[in-house]
């Protein structure tokens, strides 16, 4: 079993690419990397995980069974990164909150109405 110290793991976000595009040029337009990049990232992905992956068929690129079986558990392990990596600010279209405000009187006739207004727009 591979450590995960030896591993580049942007080699997997490179892997979903390549899964959902089944082309390297159209993978590396996604990750906005060169061709090349690309190309030489899916020899390492080759090497790391010994199984060819893409091969070339018919119309194109082919998924080889592994990489199917990979497919699934790379999505879901990579949800799981992008979360932990995630904003962690305030989201305010998200939050289950209440908010209480404190103003004058003048304060709540001249700024309460259009705030509302946008608030709820929002």
């Amino acid at each position: 079993m591979n450590s995960l110290r030896g591993i580049d793991l942007n080699l997997l976000v490179v892997l979903e690419a390549l899964l959902a595009e089944r082309h390297i040029s159209r993978a590396a337009l996604r990750l906005q990397l060169s061709q090349p990049a690309v190309s030489h990232s899916l020899g390492r992905l080759r090497q790391l995980l010994d199984d060819p992956l893409l091969v070339r068929g018919q119309g194109g690129l082919m998924l080889t069974p592994r990489a199917h079986e990979l497919a699934g558990p790379l999505a879901e392990a990579l949800a799981q990164v992008r979360i932990l990596l995630g904003p962690t600010g305030f989201q305010p279209a998200t939050a289950r909150r209440t908010f209480r405000l404190a103003m004058s009187d003048y304060g709540a006739l001249v700024v309460l109405p259009q705030l509302l207004r946008t608030l709820r727009k929002a």
